[in-house]
């Protein structure tokens, strides 16, 4: 036999293994992607004890997308005072540091709330 003819049926075969693996590792990856999350923050004042317990939830959270079960997409801070949205996924230490500020606004709640339905709240309020 011909060794061209074998060296370009290796590469084929070859070629054609690589693109099947490529093909499995995206369709798993689509089939077993992490949900996304958007968290509410509600900023609004509240006693540092009742933040220390809103930080923990946060910090679950993000142990949740450190293991890759979760992705927080992004994160939208509010109040009566405005709203501020971080791409970026604060570590628990610089959440614990954040302050509170102004007074809860449900309307603004009520309006992120309707406009990002599978987002999850984090509030000192009940």
């Amino acid at each position: 036999m011909n060794s061209n003819h074998l060296n370009r049926t290796l590469l084929r075969t070859v070629g054609a293994g690589w693109v099947a693996f490529a093909i499995a590792a995206l369709a798993i990856r689509t089939v077993f992607a992490a949900p996304d999350v958007t968290l509410l923050v509600d900023r609004s004042y509240c006693e540092p004890s009742q933040w220390q317990a809103v930080a923990e939830q946060y910090a679950d959270l993000y142990q949740q997308h450190q293991r890759g079960s979760i992705t927080i997409s992004a994160t939208i801070f509010f109040s009566d005072l405005g709203e501020e949205t971080s791409d970026q996924v604060l570590t628990p230490e610089a959440f614990q540091d954040l302050t509170t500020y102004g007074r809860p606004s449900p309307d603004r709640q009520a309006a992120l709330e309707a406009s990002h339905p599978q987002a999850q709240r984090l509030s000192c309020a009940p």
